[in-house]
C-alpha cells in the first residue's frame, strides 16, 4: 500500500481575524497535519491554549457543505482521543521570542491510514480546507504566527466510509431540563460535549450536569449520566502525561466530555441512526449557558 505527504502551505504568515482557505488533493484523503508555529511574546510562555485559540474554526468543506467544523481547542481535544494521547506544545519556555509549534491532525478515520476508512477520491476543487483566525485581543502572547499544512493521500484506496465531526451549539432559555435534537441516517461513533461551566472552585454548577439520550423518545444506552463520570471517562481515553499535564495548558479540558459509542474500537456498540424518527439528548442544566456538542459520525460512501 502507498501513500503520499506532500505540502499544501509552507510557513504561511497568519494574519489574525480573517479567512484562509486551500483547496485539497483529489486522492483518497486519509488525515490532513495543521502545524501552528509563533514566538513568544515578551517574557511569557505562550500556553497551548493561546495557540490554539488562533483558531476559531477550522473546517473541510466538500461542495461548501461541512464534513469536519471544530475550533482549535475542540480539535485538540478531538485529537486525544483519537490517538489516545495529548498533543504536546513544543519548546516549552518562557523567553522572548521562544519559538513554539503545535501540530494537530484532522483525520477522516478511526485510524490514519486506513484505506477502508479514509475521504473517497474527488474533483479538483470540491474538498477544501478553510481556517478562521481569531483575532489578536483573543491571543496576545504569540506573535509571528506561521502555519503548515500537509496532506496524506492513499491513492489505491476504496474507502467503504469516512469520519464527520461538526458542531451543534444550544443556549438553553431557562434552569432545568432541555432537548438537543441530533442529526440521524448515520453510524455514530460518538459525541463530544464542551460546557461553558463546570465544576471549578468553589462550585458545583454545571452546564451540563446530566443528560439522557432518547431513541425515538425511549431512553437508550445512556439512560441518565452526570458530567462527571462523562468527563472522567474522557480524560480515561485520552490518557495522562506526567509532569505535563500538570501546566496550566491543559486547564481547557476541563470543560469537555464524551458519550462513547465504540468503546472497544470494533464496531459493536455503534449507534446506527438509520431509519430513525429522532434521536436526542436531554439535558439538565445547573445555569442556562452555552453548551456545545460534535457528532462523531461515520458516513457510507
Amino acid at each position: 500500500m502507498k501513500f503520499i505527504q506532500s505540502v499544501l502551505a509552507q510557513n504561511e504568515a497568519v494574519i489574525k481575524d480573517t479567512v484562509d482557505t486551500w483547496d485539497l488533493p483529489v486522492l483518497p484523503l486519509s488525515h490532513i497535519i495543521v502545524t501552528i508555529k509563533g514566538l513568544n511574546a515578551g517574557a511569557v510562555e505562550c500556553t497551548k491554549y493561546e495557540i490554539e485559540n488562533l483558531i476559531r474554526k477550522i473546517e473541510v468543506l466538500y461542495e461548501g457543505a461541512a464534513i469536519v467544523s471544530l475550533s482549535g481547542v475542540e480539535l485538540d481535544t478531538y485529537n486525544g482521543l483519537l490517538f489516545r494521547n495529548l498533543p504536546i506544545l513544543g519548546n516549552q519556555v518562557a523567553t522572548n521570542d521562544g519559538v513554539r509549534t503545535l501540530c494537530l491532525a484532522i483525520p477522516f478515520g478511526r485510524k490514519i491510514f486506513d484505506p477502508n476508512e479514509c475521504f473517497p477520491k474527488t474533483s479538483k476543487g470540491e474538498l477544501q480546507l478553510q481556517i478562521t483566525w481569531n483575532t489578536a485581543a483573543a491571543t496576545p502572547n504569540i506573535d509571528g504566527v506561521m502555519v503548515q499544512i500537509e496532506t496524506v493521500e492513499l491513492p489505491e484506496a476504496s474507502p467503504k466510509q469516512y469520519v464527520k465531526v461538526t458542531t451543534l451549539s444550544k443556549t438553553p432559555t431557562a434552569i432545568g431540563e432541555h432537548d438537543v435534537d441530533l442529526p440521524i441516517g448515520n453510524k455514530y461513533i460518538g459525541i463530544q460535549l464542551h460546557a461553558t461551566s463546570v465544576p471549578i472552585g468553589t462550585t458545583w454548577t454545571k452546564s451540563i450536569s446530566y443528560l439522557k439520550l432518547l431513541v425515538n423518545n425511549v431512553e437508550y444506552n445512556y439512560a441518565r449520566a452526570n458530567w462527571e463520570s462523562l468527563h472522567g471517562m474522557l480524560l480515561n481515553k485520552i490518557g495522562h502525561r506526567e509532569p505535563y499535564d500538570l501546566d496550566a495548558d491543559h486547564d481547557h479540558y476541563m470543560d469537555a466530555a464524551l458519550l462513547d459509542f465504540d468503546p472497544l474500537g470494533d464496531d459493536s456498540y455503534l449507534l446506527d441512526t438509520k431509519g430513525m424518527a429522532s434521536l436526542r439528548l436531554k439535558i439538565y442544566a445547573d445555569i442556562a449557558d452555552l453548551i456545545l456538542l460534535h457528532p462523531i459520525e461515520l458516513v457510507a460512501t
